[in-house]
């Protein structure tokens, strides 16, 4: 039978290393710049993209694999380095995937991502009255991770992917993490070393909630009894020393079994305490939920009927609702529409609080509804919400709160209302992720009377 060529890409270990200068950083984090290189017997100029390096520095570079776009390269070494280049606080940068800059300043980082918003701004010819300054969460405060869980022959690793690999890189030393998720990732490891068989692969999918942590396992079609019964004693015997266990979960892609939960989870959004679902998103950090929450807070200000699109379990509306006489959350996942009006009800609140379960993408909410209310407030997926900022740029709300994790669909999505008869009053970069390439942005629009 004859094989399959490959076409994949890579180039061989022993390909020629460049000499590439950085002119700017992209954004995927990498290193850009240019090099002359023969590929196929046919010598050009490619973009060369190079994870760990800086604006200004001059590379050695060794090419991995060359595509449309141009070729990836890692750094063999610096032969010109960055004035802004410091050493990183985790051993196992920039092999792990969880971070992107742990060699660059902060203020330099911070410099990036507001010129990164910027610049897709001035893509759509965007400018708000007014560019509040930026918020950044502090070092180890992220509440949320996905660790990829492999036993070997002899062991296992617990940590996550490297970047554009299946290969998992345990943390050394992390800077990010909240103390808690590091020890849960420490008992990850114990407990699959000793009841995991060689070759499993799990995926922990962690929220560290008010009141413990919450952790659903997932990546097994059919879970033994033997395993089920060996997690559930892992659960419930003490050995967190940041935060006891909330809740642990199985998941096989339907309903998460439930498995451990000696109380309610539980975060509280407001006067509104909220049982999440398994896996459910949360906000990155507490100090960026905060600030998006305040900014929401004030945007909305005034109003007394609110829509939440993309609502998820309510972060962003839920604190409102004591102040409001009606918020109707939408959101296409019924499990976190239910545990926010459950929590609604047992505040007492609930007669305030409606919901509806639809898929905003493809049946965005129409004008004439929308005009019924008098405030917005939109939290997209990273693709954004094209069909949805489409209908809120022909209704009448008086203002819209936009929160995005994507700069170029925020300012996609925020031509269509500004085009329409929306005014782009303020808006601010909040960075919970720290020394990665992502952000949060937050908006305020109101329509102009004509």
């Amino acid at each position: 039978m004859r094989r399959a060529k490959r076409n994949d890409g890579h180039l061989p270990r022993n390909a020629r290393p460049l000499e590439v200068e950085i002119m700017h950083i992209g954004g995927r984090g990498d290193g850009i710049g240019t090099a002359s290189y023969t590929h196929k017997y046919e010598t050009k100029e490619y973009t060369v993209f190079v994870p760990a390096s800086l604006p200004g520095e001059i590379v050695r570079a060794q090419p991995l694999s060359i595509n449309a776009q141009g070729i990836k390269a890692r750094i063999l070494e610096l032969q010109r380095q960055s004035d802004d280049r410091q050493t990183p606080g985790c051993n196992s940068f920039p092999a792990c995937g969880g971070c992107n800059f742990q060699h660059w300043s902060r203020p330099a980082i911070a410099s990036w991502k507001q010129d990164l918003v910027a610049h897709f701004m001035s893509r759509h010819d965007l400018s708000p009255d007014d560019m509040r300054p930026m918020q950044s969460s502090p070092p180890a405060s992220r509440r949320r991770a996905t660790f990829q869980i492999k036993r070997l022959q002899d062991s296992a690793i617990v940590g996550f992917h490297e970047r554009n690999s299946h290969h998992i890189v345990a943390p050394d030393g992390c800077v990010i993490l909240e103390p808690a998720l590091v020890d849960l990732q420490s008992a990850l490891h114990d407990f699959a070393s000793q009841h995991l068989d060689a070759g499993t692969v799990l995926t922990a999918h962690a929220n560290l909630l008010d009141n413990g942590i919450c952790v659903l396992l997932s990546g097994l079609a059919k879970w033994p009894s033997s395993l089920l019964a060996a997690l559930t004693d892992w659960a419930g015997t003490p050995r967190f020393a940041g935060a006891p266990l909330a809740r642990l979960s199985v998941g096989d892609g339907h309903t998460p079994m439930l498995l451990f939960a000696p109380t309610p989870a539980e975060i509280r959004f407001g006067d509104i305490c909220i049982d999440p679902p398994a896996g459910a998103f949360l906000q990155a950090t507490r100090h960026g939920e905060a600030s998006l929450q305040a900014a929401v807070a004030e945007i909305t200000t005034g109003a007394s009927r609110v829509i939440d699109l993309f609502a998820g379990c309510g972060t962003l509306s839920v604190p409102l609702v004591s102040h409001l006489t009606h918020l109707l959350a939408v959101e296409q996942d019924g499990d976190s529409l239910a545990t926010l009006k459950a929590g609604a009800n047992k505040a007492k609140l609930g007669a305030r609080v409606k919901t509806m379960q639809r898929d905003l993408m493809n049946a965005p909410i129409q004008p004439v509804d929308l005009d019924t209310f008098d405030a917005a407030i939109i939290d997209p997926p990273r693709n954004g919400a094209a069909a949805q900022c489409a209908e809120l740029a022909l209704s009448q709300i008086p203002v819209i709160a936009m929160v995005s994790c994507n700069p170029a669909t925020f300012a996609r999505d925020a031509e269509k209302l500004t085009y329409s008869g929306y005014r782009l009053d303020w808006m601010q970069v909040i960075d919970q992720f720290l020394f990665s390439n992502h952000l949060e942005i937050v908006a305020r629009f109101s329509k102009i009377k004509t």
